[in-house]
């Protein structure tokens, strides 16, 4: 089958970060066809470093600098649409793939050819490249990459529900991704990574979870995502969830994730002073009492009663 992978890199003023994840697309036992990077940085840093690269790689690197800065959610669509690739794989400039990454995941093609997308484990690397055994398997564990979850998927919806299909390093057709795209910051903020999931299952079949470890996922500065405070992920995934028309035999796994998702949702919101937003999560099922006097719960009514 004629494949043509594109990498797809969004970056922005993190240079010796980006340096590392172009690396591990150069060290793969199956090259990219091309590599695209879409850079937000405010320096010619990045510009520099990747021009003095490009003449002396066997991949081409397709470049450009977003003068003004695009953002995460259209950097992404910017750079899925200038990929020439039948297939893209996302890619975060603080993320790795690992030696074999391409070669994994386009064999599953190979196995079930009209696949829409296949992605496999992460392990979870501290912001020095430390790997952490332990989180890494924690982390596959809650978001259904595990052994007996392999293989193709038997509801398609469920991948994005769960975050089974994960926030980069996922090979996909190039058609679906371009056709999905991201929402606009002004409609999912932070959450964009787990909107564009959710749709993606909503609309397509035939996903594939190969249980091999592909990539590297960093939590750079210690934080990830999932939790920082300083943006809105999980306040976002749990509106766009609470809000998402899905199958009736999703609901059980929507309480599920709504449950996991609520208690940084509550503190997201509180540290955005969107209090109502907060105490009606905080008041919500999917915060019960349990939880509520908890540590965290408890760390979460002082947040709300103490902020301005």
């Amino acid at each position: 089958m004629n494949h043509r992978i594109s990498v797809c890199i969004t970056t922005c003023n993190r240079l010796h970060l980006l340096r590392e994840a172009i690396d591990s697309c150069l060290t793969q036992s199956l090259l990219p066809n091309e590599i695209v990077v879409g850079d937000d940085s405010t320096s010619d840093e990045t510009a520099l470093y990747v021009q003095g690269l490009a003449g002396g790689v066997s991949v081409p690197i397709v470049y450009k600098r977003n003068v003004p800065r695009l953002g995460q959610n259209e950097n992404v669509n910017s750079v899925f649409q200038r990929a020439s690739g039948t297939h893209l794989l996302l890619l975060h400039d603080d993320d790795l793939l690992l030696p074999t990454a391409l070669r994994d995941l386009i064999s599953c093609w190979e196995e079930h050819c009209d696949l829409i997308a296949a992605y496999g484990k992460q392990y979870v690397i501290t912001h020095d490249g430390i790997c952490d055994l332990d989180a890494s398997e924690a982390l596959n564990e809650e978001y259904y990459r595990a052994a007996q979850h392999a293989g193709l998927q038997d509801h398609p919806w469920m991948v994005g529900l769960v975050q089974q299909f994960p926030n980069d390093c996922y090979l996909i057709v190039a058609d679906a991704a371009k056709q999905t795209g991201w929402r606009s910051f002004a409609e999912v903020g932070y959450g964009g990574e787990f909107d564009f999931g959710l749709r993606l299952g909503m609309n397509y079949k035939n996903f594939y979870f190969k249980d091999v470890y592909t990539a590297k996922y960093r939590l750079t500065n210690g934080i990830s995502i999932s939790s920082s405070s300083s943006d809105d992920a999980a306040l976002q995934s749990y509106r766009i969830l609470r809000s998402a028309s899905l199958p009736s035999e999703a609901e059980a796994f929507r309480a599920r994730r709504l449950a996991v998702l609520a208690p940084r949702a509550i503190r997201q919101a509180a540290e955005r002073r969107q209090r109502k937003q907060a105490w009606e999560i905080y008041w919500s099922e999917n915060y019960p009492w349990r939880k509520r006097v908890s540590f965290g719960g408890i760390r979460n009514i002082l947040r709300l009663l103490l902020r301005p």
